[in-house]
């Protein structure tokens, strides 16, 4: 009996030696996160959930490999699954995030917005483009419609910027008592008056003056030299008529321009072009000098008044001492410069 007991124990020694070296080491419950036990594999977690690594030596636990396997599936799937399941959302969102939608043109149906053209055979009149369809439209009185100016400039404009033509048809005048029409620049005075000229808005005229020697020219709209105003008399506007010149027959007739001193002030001179006066003056305390046909120092012309030769010659002085203290501060060193 006790060479069977002997061999019972045996059996239960190998036994067991089996299912401690397989059976244990395979349960489910052997290995976790964490340690298991002293001295055991160790696992630590990483950045995706579920994923584990062996930290210490190897092991041929299945459940090692088993989460990350599971877990990596399952999202590859899910993201398979939401790619196919909603693709047309998928890029409706992509277009809504990253494409702007384009700014709303101002083309509508068959024509550009502000878009304008010229009425046949009226000056005044146009068609503009508003939202897809041309409206005629028609300039204020006295204005005409320019159609070469660009879409954001107001295309009503004074009668000397736009050149009609063939376009000569215009509205009926609204005259008011300061003005023959609502807009425009119009002549004042007569042929022997040419430099007045009054500048009408809504039917209000305000007068204006041209510059000493100048006329005012209805064609232009802008303040000329007399001789080239048509309906100007330059010789009566001026009070000068330029003196005849003999012919000489050897040397024809005289070449330039002519300059002669005012009668009645030195400062001013006039000078003749193809036998027509037109008026200029000097300014400040000069004076026109007929020898020189150049403006000089009034002190040194004879003709002038006392008061205005007198200021003449108080200039100069203060002139001189001025450029005689600019020279001398030249010539000084650098380093006395530097004192002022």
């Amino acid at each position: 009996m006790g060479k069977a007991f002997v061999i019972l124990a045996c059996a239960c020694a190998v036994a067991y030696a089996q299912f401690g070296n397989s059976g244990f080491q395979s349960s489910p419950f052997a290995q976790s996160s964490g340690t298991f036990g002293r001295g055991q594999t160790t696992f630590q977690q990483t950045s995706r959930p579920g994923q584990y690594q062996q930290s210490s030596f190897g092991s041929q636990n299945q459940y090692q490999q088993n989460p990350p396997q599971r877990n990596q599936y399952q999202q590859t799937q899910y993201q398979q699954n939401l790619n196919q399941r909603n693709p047309y959302q998928q890029n409706q969102y992509q277009q809504n995030q990253y494409q702007q939608p384009s700014a709303p043109k101002q083309s509508f149906g068959s024509c550009k917005d502000k878009e304008r053209s010229p009425v046949s055979g009226s000056c005044d009149r146009y068609n503009e483009c508003v939202n897809g369809a041309f409206e005629e439209k028609l300039c204020p009185d006295g204005l005409r419609f320019n159609p070469s100016v660009r879409d954001d400039v107001y295309p009503c404009q004074y009668p000397s910027e736009v050149p009609c033509l063939e376009r000569s048809s215009l509205q009926p005048a609204q005259p008011t008592a300061d003005c023959p029409h609502q807009f425009g620049l119009f002549k004042l005075g007569d042929a022997r008056n040419c430099s007045g000229f009054r500048n009408c808005v809504n039917g209000v005229g305000f007068d204006f003056t041209c510059p000493e020697g100048l006329a005012f020219s209805s064609e232009t709209y802008r303040c000329e030299w007399p001789d080239e105003v048509a309906d100007c008399d330059a010789e009566a506007f001026l009070g000068f008529r330029c003196p005849e010149v003999p012919v000489s027959r050897e040397l024809g007739p005289p070449v330039g321009y002519r300059y002669y001193r005012s009668d009645a002030n030195c400062q001013k001179y006039f000078i003749c072009i193809e036998n027509r006066p037109r008026a200029l003056s000097c300014g400040g305390d000069s004076a026109f000098d007929e020898l020189t046909s150049t403006c000089v120092s009034a002190d040194e012309v004879s003709s002038c008044p006392p008061e205005l030769r007198a200021s003449a010659a108080r200039s100069r002085e203060e002139e001189k001492q001025r450029l005689a203290k600019e020279v001398s501060f030249n010539a000084k060193p650098l380093q006395q410069k530097r004192r002022y």
